[in-house]
């Protein structure tokens, strides 16, 4: 029996269908997934899990056809005693990769004679019949994999019947074959029969040309070719529709191929006509159809010997030929089997011969198109344009990549240099990266691909990358070729001009409005304040974003030597500060193109600083700079006048920020110094605490308290170290930050002075964590192929499981897990668990159409998404919740094609 693996019995389908390609041994199929979501600080983030690789085992299967056993045998030759008889057989190689057939022959111990002198030959035409260089004998044939070319091998069997046997004995003999890739998996049930007689014989030799696998389109010639081996002359027989007696020699058309012409033919002796038939060779005729005569099961064709009485000798021999046309959409692997009869009478009763089986098959041809706006079946290079497109911005490009070719292929997808920045791959999805081939897809199908591309900031000419498909089963060709293994799209941007600009301007008593981009008119003139050593001098302004793109710009401020400056947000743009004092800043944020901020620049004059009498407008001594996080070459300054008075000061320095974890400790240290000309005593205290952090104080670093006081400091320059401690508490959200303005208040005779320090301070922590991993079961049984999927046969299923855990201490929103179905595998199942929070499990196939139900199909590369409803709304958006510590855990079942 044979032995084959259950997968492959649905492969094995009926004559004239293509079998089912598995996933060839060694492809590697890789999976990976993705999340998108909303962090404690609102912002939009993505993350990717680790990847996850299967290398796809090889498959043993194969067939030995045609099939038989010892009662009923599959072919049957008729020949004198002591003469050689031939037996045609195919071996196709049904697995997964390269295969090795031994091939053994076996005798029958309960027939009338064994046959001597077997061999096994190689039929390279596949023409039944042993032609000059196809006397070597073989005992195995090497086949690839299933359909690639040399799939499948003819062979002949040949064997002598012994001179002693007589008339009407037979032997049967058995062609055996063996998998040296799986000793186990073995094909025996293919006997055959040899009959010894001294009748007549007409042989039947069927030829094929081309043999093995046809361009769609093309044509094939069958030959049939015979003559009379035997011991008497041979004698007709009547014919439904025909005229006297005769030889018919006949062949029903195969499904699908059409006649274009009549057939052609010539005998030894007797009348030669061409006939058909239309009803499956019930009754014939000499009129000729209308061509082409289209194979549907029924039509036949033939040639009819005609003569009277034993009119065809010994050794007298025949031909018959017709051509077929193969259909030009035929798809690849399409079998077309084909075996001829002949009718004839050996002179004591009526007899049919039936030759050995061609069998061609519609070749494979593997062809892509890739383009904007659909691909065609006629392939070739163009471009995908976007007329203008802003510095530092992000483009998108929607390509369709589409198998042109008749036969299920896999394509990889690469950019080539690229000068509009960094571009990625992406799946039709347009988050998850494109890892590994697209595909498989059946002839003609489609499938999205989109490029993401992210213009530099500082770029200010156009550009462009080419994306190109390539065939994993034909990876030769070039572009703009018609049907070829590649082809390409050119993605350009014609024109990139500046994204980033800004303006800076005096807010004038709130008023809003810049001054242009002149610095000359970046002053406030009549605008001079006066401030004592160690004060504060303020000036409200405003930064417009004039660019393209949201931006950031960091503040800084020109200051005479010693002097600072704190930035602080006037959210009102009114020009005076805010109640509460906000937390001063170092940088505007994210503000948007076309948009405003104000902000208060406040210039501390240091302790000790000398006198300074300026007029605004002439000789100005402070200027305040914006200037781009993004391209630090966009930037815009003003000026500002202040004037010094000579009093006592005090300083307190420096200014400090830092990172911790919730719950978690972090010190600082500031220096107090007194550059008046008298001792000073201060005290100190801070600002800081207003989300329940805990700010404590100290001279020597190891004695603390909630505030000092009584700080002696010597005069002229006299200094003291002053320690602070912040102690924030759990369940602090990630990104929250706390500014504590630490105070000097200092008695120095009978004047007082202050000093001011910052402390920001930044929660720090992760986030959302995802994680992947898979086994491999055998078949879709629950018994383990491999505990890490590192491994699976074709028909194995893997079960892919991934988590995502919020592992920050604060809240995340709209959290959606998506997860690509991968190339060479077909959808099972999904399901989802969830803990440390409730919710409903939604699932979607688009991103955006939500359903509590999860999907039972995916097409080829689609993604499916999962999510959370924490509000019962029945969708997904940013009041969906994922606490602290809680996860969702996808499980993704799929089957290896």
């Amino acid at each position: 029996m044979k032995r084959i693996y259950p997968i492959l019995l649905a492969a094995l389908m009926l004559p004239g269908l293509a079998f089912a390609q598995q996933t060839p041994a060694g492809t590697n199929i890789s999976n990976q997934a993705s999340a998108s979501y909303i962090d404690s600080a609102g912002q939009p983030r993505t993350t990717t899990s680790n990847q996850v690789i299967t290398v796809v085992q090889q498959v043993y299967s194969f067939s030995i056809t045609p099939d038989g056993s010892t009662t009923t045998p599959g072919q049957t030759r008729t020949a004198l005693a002591g003469a050689p008889v031939y037996f045609s057989y195919t071996v196709s190689n049904t697995g997964n990769g390269t295969d090795t057939i031994n091939l053994t022959l076996a005798q029958d111990t309960g027939d009338n004679f064994d046959l001597t002198g077997t061999a096994r030959y190689l039929d390279a035409n596949c023409n039944g019949t042993l032609d000059s260089g196809e006397t070597t004998p073989i005992t195995s044939v090497t086949l690839s994999r299933q359909g690639t070319p040399g799939a499948s091998a003819c062979v002949i069997v040949a064997g002598t019947i012994p001179a002693s046997a007589t008339s009407g004995q037979f032997g049967n003999l058995n062609l055996v074959g063996t998998s040296a890739g799986s000793p186990t998996t073995t094909d025996n049930n293919n006997w055959a029969r040899a009959i010894a007689t001294t009748a007549a014989i007409l042989t039947a030799t069927k030829s094929a040309s081309p043999s093995g696998p046809v361009t769609p389109g093309s044509t094939i010639t069958y030959t049939i070719s015979g003559a009379n081996t035997g011991g008497s002359a041979a004698s007709g027989v009547s014919v439904s529709g025909l005229t006297g007696t005769g030889i018919l020699i006949s062949d029903t058309i195969p499904t699908g191929l059409s006649v274009p012409a009549a057939p052609t033919g010539s005998a030894g002796a007797g009348t030669v006509q061409i006939v058909y038939s239309t009803n499956g060779g019930t009754t014939w005729s000499t009129t000729a159809p209308a061509f082409p005569f289209v194979g549907n099961g029924s039509n036949r064709v033939g040639m009819f010997i005609s003569g009277s009485g034993a009119f065809f000798p010994q050794t007298a021999s025949y031909t018959f030929s017709f051509q077929v046309t193969v259909p030009t959409n035929a798809p690849a692997g399409t079998s077309y089997p084909n075996t001829a009869t002949v009718q004839y009478n050996d002179g004591t009763a009526n007899q049919i011969t039936t030759s050995n089986t061609t069998n061609n098959t519609a070749a494979s041809r593997y062809s892509v198109a890739i383009g904007g706006t659909g691909a065609s079946a006629i392939d070739g290079a163009d471009t995908q344009t976007i007329a203008t497109a802003t510095s530092g911005s992000t483009v998108t490009f929607n390509s369709t990549l589409q198998n042109t070719g008749n036969a299920a292929d896999s394509f990889t997808l690469s950019l080539g240099t690229s000068t509009l920045g960094t571009c990625t791959i992406l799946q039709s999805d347009g988050v998850t990266p494109l890892s590994g081939p697209v595909g498989p897809l059946a002839a003609g199908a489609t499938y999205n691909v989109v490029v993401r591309c992210t213009i530099p900031a500082s770029q200010t000419t156009g550009g462009s990358v080419t994306l190109t498909a390539t065939s994993v089963n034909n990876p030769s060709g070039s572009v703009g070729t018609l049907l070829d293994g590649v082809d390409a799209t050119t993605l350009a941007v014609t024109n990139v001009v500046l994204g980033y600009s800004l303006d800076v301007a005096h807010n004038t008593n709130g008023a809003s409005g810049g001054e242009g981009s002149d610095p000359a008119n970046d002053t406030r003139p009549g605008y001079n304040p006066a401030v004592n050593p160690g004060g504060v001098a303020y000036f409200p302004f405003e930064v417009n974003n004039t660019g393209a793109n949201p931006d950031t710009y960091n503040l800084t401020a020109n200051l005479p030597a010693g002097w600072t400056a704190l930035f602080y947000p006037d959210t009102n743009c009114d020009g005076v500060m805010d109640t509460p004092t906000p937390a001063p800043v170092s940088s505007t944020g994210l503000i948007n193109a076309g948009t405003i901020a104000c902000f208060i620049a406040a210039v501390q004059v240091p302790n000790g600083a000398a006198p300074v009498d300026v007029t605004a407008g002439t000789n100005d001594n402070v200027q305040f700079t914006a200037t781009s996080t993004t391209l630090p070459s966009v930037s815009d300054t003003i000026a500002g006048a202040v004037d010094v008075n000579l009093v006592a000061q005090v300083s307190l320095t420096p200014n400090r920020s830092g990172t911790v974890t919730s719950p978690g400790t972090i010190q600082y240290t500031h220096t107090l110094t007194n550059s008046s000309n008298a001792p000073a005593t201060c005290s100190i205290s801070g600002s800081g605490g207003s989300f329940g952090w805990t700010y404590q104080y100290s001279l020597d670093g190891s004695t603390w308290a909630s505030s000092l006081s009584s700080i002696a400091v010597a005069a002229n320059g006299g200094s003291q170290v002053v320690y602070v401690r912040v102690l924030t508490p759990a369940g602090q959200p990630i990104g929250r930050t706390d500014i504590n303005a630490l105070t000097a208040s200092c008695t120095i005779a009978s004047t007082t002075a202050t000093a001011t320090a910052s402390e920001t301070t930044t929660v720090v922590g992760g986030d959302l964590r995802l994680t992947k991993s898979a086994v491999s079961y055998v078949g879709s049984s629950s018994t383990v192929r491999d505990a890490n999927a590192a491994v699976a046969l074709p028909g194995d299923q893997i079960l892919y499981t991934v988590v995502a855990q919020n592992i920050g201490t604060g809240n995340l929103t709209q959290v959606v897990v998506s997860d690509p179905l991968p190339s060479y595998t077909s959808f099972v199942s999904a399901s989802v668990s969830i803990s440390g929070f409730s919710g409903t499990v939604l699932y979607s196939t688009n991103g955006s159409t939500w359903s509590t139900t999860a999907p039972t199909t995916l097409s080829s590369g689609q993604t499916l998404y999962v999510a959370v409803d924490t509000n019962g709304d029945n969708t997904i958006t940013n009041a969906d919740i994922l606490p602290p510590g809680a996860t969702i855990t996808l499980s993704f079942r799929v089957q290896v094609q």
